[in-house]
Formats: C-alpha cells, sequence, structure tokens
C-alpha cells in the first residue's frame, strides 16, 4: 500500500504538468501588433463542444495555420471542417481594446471564449455549400474579457472545394492569418488600405485621361500609329489599375486566381504595346531583340493559365529587360539625329531607375519608403511621349510659321511680276475674246446655213415625191381633156346633120368628163397647196391637225419621194392608226419635218438591209398612232440592221450620221429631237436592236389636245 502511495505521489506532478495546456503569452504590443502564428492546436471534424474554453485541447496536434494552404496538409481541400484552438494569456498593462485583422483562403467562424464573435463565408457541412471570404485585414473587435487569466480562441474552418488559387504576384494563400493589434493602430492600416484604394482610382483617372489623349490624336492624324499604340497601352492601364482597385475589395476567394491572372496579361500585353509604340515613333527596324521580347510575352501569357508561378518569372524578365531595348532603341536614335529622341531616352531611363526600387521594395531587398515608384515607372514612357508630341508639334508648327514667312517675302515679289502678267493677260484675253466672237459669229452663220441645208434637202425629197404624186391627176386631165376634144369634134358633125339625138348624148358624156377633170385638178391644186406649206417657214402657230392623215400623207410623199429617185427601190409599208385618235395642236410643218426626217431614215435603212440580198428578208416600214392615258405616241419602226450600242446615245447630237459621205448633214434627227422636245414639249426615243431593227417613238402631251 505505501509502494502505491509513494508512485502516485511520484507521477502525479508528470500527469499534471502533461494535462498544462500550451498558452501564447503577449506581455506587449507593438504598433505593427503580434502575428498570431504559435500555439496553435488543430482537430478534423465538426463537434461544437470545441468551442468552449474549458474544453480540453491538450490532445490535439500541433499547427501553425499562417501558412501556405499547400504547406498545410492537415487542412482537407475537398471542404471538410476543422477546428483550430489558440489559448491566449495577455499581460494586465494591455487593457485597452484590441481587433484582429484576418486573411485567410477559406470559410470560417470565429469563437471566443465559447462565444461566436464573427463568421467569414459560408460553412456547411455539405462542401458544395461552403464559400471561401477573405476580410483582406479589415480589423475585427475582439472583446477580451480581462477578468479571465487566458483568452480561448477557436475557429471552425473550411476550404471550399474545386475552385483555383493563385501565387501570382507572390501572393501568399494563407489558411488562417490572424494579425492582433491595438484598436487605434488598425483603424490607422484601414485608413491606408483605403488610401491605396484612393491611388488606384487617381491612376485610372490618369490613364483615362492619356488614353483619350492619344486616341484623339490619332483619330485627326491616323497615320500616326505610334499614337494608337500609346492610347491602348494607357487604356490596358486603366484596365489594370481597375482591376486592382476592385481587387482590394474582393473578397471571394474563388476569383483570386482570374483578377491575378488578368492583371499579369494586362501587364505583358500593355507592355508590348508600349515596346512597339517607342519602335514606331523612333523610327527603328524592329531586329531580333523586339521579337524575342514578342514571343516571351506570348509565353507569358500562354504560362499564365498553365503555371502561373513561371509565368510571373516571365514577366519580370519582359519588364527589366524591355527598359534597356527601350533605352537602347532611344540612344540609337538620338545618334541617328531622331528629332526628340531624347525625351524618349529620359523616359526610359526614369522608367529603369523607378521600375529596380519597386522591385527592390516588393521582394523586401531594401526597405524603402514610398509606393509611388511603380507607378512613375508605368507613366514615365507614355508621359515622356506626350511631351515628345507637344515638343514635335512645335517643332513643326515653328517650321511652318517660318515657311509662311518665307513665302510671304516670295509672295511680295511676285506680286509685282503677277501684276504685269496681269495687265499682258487682260490685253490678250481682250483679243482673243475679240477674235472668239467673230469665230462664233461665223459658227452662227455655218450652221444657219446647214439647217436651211438641211431643210431644203427634206424639200428636195419631198418635191419629188410631190411630182410624182401630181402626175397621176394630171395625166387624168390631159387624157380626160383629149377624150373631150375628140367628143366635141363628134357633137358639132351630128349637130352639122341634125342628130340632136346623137348630139345630146355626147353632151352628157361632155358633162361627165369636165367632172372628172375638175376632180383630178382639185387633187392637183391640193397637192401643190400642200407643198407651198412645206416649204413655208414656220410661223411658231399650232394649229389642230389630224396625225393620222399628217402622218399617211407624209409617208406617201417620202416612199414617192424615195421611188423618183431611186427606181429599183420598194419596200412595203404598213400603218397602224389610231381610229379614235383626236385632233392635236401641233405646228404641221414642224411635225412634218420630224416625220419626213424618220421615215426617209426608215427607208434608207431598210433599202441598205435590201441590198445585202439576205435571204427571205423583206423590207418594211411601220408607221402606226396610239392615244395614252397622259400622251399620244407616233411610231416609226424599220426591220433594218439597227442601231450599234456605241453610237446610240450620239444620234441626236448635231452634224452626228453614219451615212456615208456627202449623203447626210447629221442634222436630222438633231433637229427632229429640238422640234418635239423644245418646240412641243415631249419626247423622242429610240429603241434598237442590232440585225432586229429600229423605233422612234414621239410623245405629245395630252395637255396639247384641243378639247
Amino acid at each position: 500500500m505505501m509502494k502505491k502511495a509513494l508512485l502516485f505521489l511520484l507521477l502525479f506532478p508528470v500527469c499534471l504538468f502533461s494535462q498544462q495546456r500550451e498558452v501564447f503569452r503577449i506581455d506587449s504590443l507593438s504598433k505593427e501588433g503580434i502575428l498570431l502564428d504559435k500555439g496553435w492546436k488543430w482537430h478534423a471534424g465538426d463537434n461544437p463542444e470545441w468551442a468552449k474554453p474549458e474544453f480540453d485541447d491538450a490532445n490535439w496536434a500541433d499547427i501553425n495555420p499562417t501558412k501556405d494552404i499547400f504547406d498545410l496538409p492537415q487542412i482537407p481541400k475537398n471542404g471538410k471542417i476543422v477546428w483550430l484552438r489558440l489559448t491566449l494569456s495577455l499581460d494586465s498593462a494591455i487593457s485597452y481594446p484590441l481587433v484582429l485583422m484576418i486573411q485567410q483562403s477559406g470559410a470560417s467562424e470565429i469563437y471566443l471564449n465559447g462565444n461566436l464573435i464573427h463568421h467569414y463565408g459560408i460553412l456547411s457541412s455539405n462542401p458544395k455549400q461552403i464559400k471561401a471570404f477573405d476580410p483582406l485585414s479589415n480589423p475585427l473587435p475582439l472583446p477580451i474579457n480581462n477578468n479571465q487569466l487566458s483568452q480561448a480562441l477557436s475557429i471552425r474552418y473550411a476550404l471550399q472545394p474545386n475552385i483555383a488559387y493563385t501565387n501570382l504576384f507572390e501572393k501568399k494563400n494563407s489558411g488562417f492569418k490572424a494579425q492582433l493589434i491595438s484598436t487605434e493602430n488598425g483603424i490607422e492600416f484601414q485608413t491606408n488600405t483605403m488610401k491605396n484604394q484612393r491611388d488606384d482610382i487617381q491612376n485610372i483617372g490618369i490613364f483615362g485621361v492619356l488614353s483619350i489623349i492619344f486616341l484623339s490624336i490619332f483619330l485627326f492624324f491616323p497615320k500616326r500609329l505610334a499614337n494608337l499604340y500609346f492610347g491602348i497601352y494607357c487604356m490596358l492601364q486603366l484596365i489594370l489599375y481597375y482591376t486592382f482597385y476592385k481587387s482590394s475589395s474582393l473578397n471571394a476567394v474563388e476569383f483570386y486566381n482570374f483578377s491575378s491572372n488578368l492583371a499579369l496579361n494586362l501587364q505583358v500585353t500593355s507592355y508590348l504595346l508600349m515596346l512597339l509604340a517607342v519602335y514606331t515613333i523612333l523610327e527603328q527596324k524592329k531586329g531580333i531583340v523586339y521579337w524575342f521580347f514578342v514571343v516571351l510575352g506570348l509565353f507569358t501569357i500562354l504560362f499564365t493559365f498553365f503555371s502561373p508561378k513561371i509565368g510571373w518569372i516571365f514577366f519580370v524578365i519582359i519588364s527589366s529587360f524591355l527598359n534597356v531595348d527601350i533605352t537602347f532603341v532611344s540612344f540609337i536614335a538620338i545618334k541617328n539625329k531622331k528629332r526628340g529622341a531624347w525625351i524618349i531616352a529620359l523616359g526610359a531611363v526614369i522608367f529603369i531607375i523607378c521600375w529596380s526600387i519597386f522591385l527592390l521594395q516588393f521582394y523586401q531587398i531594401f526597405n524603402i519608403p514610398g509606393n509611388k515608384f511603380f507607378l512613375i515607372a508605368v507613366l514615365s514612357i507614355p508621359v515622356a511621349f506626350a511631351v515628345f508630341l507637344s515638343y514635335d508639334f512645335g517643332q513643326v508648327n515653328k517650321e511652318l510659321q517660318q515657311k509662311f514667312m518665307e513665302n510671304e517675302k516670295l509672295s511680295e515679289e511676285k506680286q509685282q511680276i503677277l501684276f504685269a502678267q496681269n495687265e499682258t493677260l487682260e490685253k490678250q484675253v481682250t483679243e482673243r475674246t475679240a477674235e472668239l466672237n467673230q469665230s462664233l459669229n461665223v459658227l452662227k452663220a455655218t450652221q444657219a446655213q446647214l439647217i436651211q441645208s438641211e431643210k431644203l434637202a427634206s424639200l428636195g425629197e419631198l418635191t419629188a415625191g410631190i411630182a410624182h404624186e401630181i402626175q397621176n391627176p394630171l395625166n387624168f386631165v390631159n387624157n380626160f381633156a383629149e377624150v373631150s376634144a375628140e367628143l366635141l369634134d363628134d357633137m358639132k358633125a351630128d349637130l352639122q346633120n341634125g342628130r340632136t339625138t346623137e348630139a345630146a348624148e355626147i353632151a352628157d358624156d361632155l358633162q361627165v368628163n369636165l367632172q372628172k377633170i375638175n376632180h383630178h385638178g382639185q387633187r392637183a391644186s391640193a397637192i401643190v397647196k400642200g407643198m407651198l406649206e412645206h416649204s413655208r417657214t414656220s410661223t411658231g402657230t399650232k394649229v389642230a391637225t389630224d396625225l393620222n392623215a399628217l402622218a399617211d400623207e407624209y409617208l406617201r410623199l417620202a416612199y414617192h419621194g424615195l421611188r423618183a429617185k431611186d427606181s429599183n427601190f420598194n419596200a412595203t409599208m404598213e400603218t397602224h392608226f389610231d381610229p379614235d385618235l383626236p385632233k392635236i395642236e401641233v405646228i404641221p410643218q414642224d411635225i412634218g419635218r420630224v416625220l419626213v426626217n424618220l421615215i426617209n431614215n426608215a427607208f434608207y435603212v431598210v433599202n441598205e438591209k435590201a441590198k445585202q440580198e439576205i435571204g427571205g428578208y423583206s423590207p418594211i416600214v411601220t408607221v402606226s398612232t396610239r392615244k395614252l392615258a397622259d400622251v399620244i405616241e407616233i411610231s416609226v419602226k424599220d426591220n433594218g440592221n439597227g442601231i450599234p450600242e456605241m453610237i446610240k446615245d450620239k444620234i441626236f447630237q448635231p452634224f452626228f450620221t453614219t451615212k456615208p459621205t456627202g449623203q447626210g448633214t447629221g442634222l436630222g434627227l438633231s433637229l427632229a429631237y429640238d422640234i418635239v422636245t423644245k418646240g412641243h414639249g415631249g419626247t423622242l426615243e429610240v429603241d434598237s436592236q442590232e440585225k432586229i431593227g429600229t423605233s422612234f417613238t414621239i410623245s405629245l402631251p395630252v395637255t396639247s389636245l384641243k378639247h
């Protein structure tokens, strides 16, 4: 019994020591606070009892939840819930309010001394419903119970399954990272964060203005493509800073990978555009170094999707050495005496200096205060380019002013010469004008003679037809006169012999003969009257005219005129006259000239085609009239060879003719067109097909009808 008691006394201190909890003791807090990275315990599973402060977690395993989740195999990636516990012991001197600034890659519920004080994201036993949420170090008030010696901090935690995490820009995907800090310093940290957001908004405004300026200049000077490249560069930087701005307040962890990849690709693309713009504005040939950066940029964008870490390494290479190439190209341009190249070179040097300082800051090689070096580096080349444009425009304006002054001097010298030349030219113009007026008068006289010749030619053709027409009634008059003379001799003999009955019969025959002589005499008189009317100068007075009779008369006269000139000529004449055609007020002599010209041309072309002795061909000329709703049409149609398409537009031009030399003046159709269109307000149109025939159509407006 004594041995057992002695053994109990020996083992009791050991057992008591083994049950003691590991405590994170905090004696003081600096301005930056203290990172809670020690003393944590963890356990897989989900039990609400584990939040209570009296729960004994001595058997739980140790863990540092501030590590990257890829270095925390204890926390499953399939959405299973785990618990984290930490016992804090605060010195009595720390009596001021405290806050926790938390960063995490999952969803959590935070308990202090068994009480739920906050939750971030959505926790659920169903992994599909878990939504990871990162507070982004937003201060969380920590209600410390100063009456307790220790504080139990319990975290119910799970990762959102099936999402991609990013490690671009050296981002740490901490499992659960808590910074304990005073409330005052936490508010100051939050203020600095908001200030960074305001800086992002400021940068958005700067690049927005620059993009508008460069793109506007490109719209006015589209040949300068460098303005377009810099405009797009600034626009991509605007989108980049907008991405930074949104990312600074983006709590959904599942979007981190996308926003990081987008930011990296925007940076790479914009830098390549900046390089292209510099090569373009400095007029430098793109060599192997340029294309190396282009290929490297494409690889960077590709690796962003497959291996973001490698993509980040490529980007650092591009951003570092691309500046060196820009500087090198700028100094070559200076050597080649490219105007303003020194401005781009200065911007490139500033880029290298500020970018180097930024990288030293980023990788914490040197603790250099200030966070403006990245912005200065990014802005240095575009600002240098803007200054270059201003300088270039200033130089161009200066050159233009100098040339303008030179032109003014030349103008003063030339004004006297021009004045003297103007006087000489005025004299020459006066002399040439007098000569031209004289030539114009000669031309007018010649034109009048040609027109009169055309009229006389038309009259000659009509005269031949009229002579043929008048011959028939004259033959009848002569024949009946001779018969009547013989009958008179017989009647005298009968009267002398007392044969009064026979004499009376002869007298009746004489009366009939005289009637026939009178009839054919009247017919001859009408033909002569028509000829006189045609030859008489037109008075311009419109009279009611039977167009059917007018067309029929001139068709026959034209036909007989051609027969009188060529006894071998023969053609079929067809008429299709509208029997209900009303009289129309026209100038008969003028319309008669039009019909004569059109009909003569029709007879000419069918006669020419007949001479070709085409088998089965029969020359036909058709004249027709008809009344439409608002016009009266007179059509002259032939089945000749037609008018070639290439000269169809020229046939109404004065002096244009297809007839052999000496057979036409080229004024017939021109006069006809003027008579119809200008004299009667109508139209004269032609429809022709080669080898088939031609149709001329006169259209006179219905307003000309006599009611």
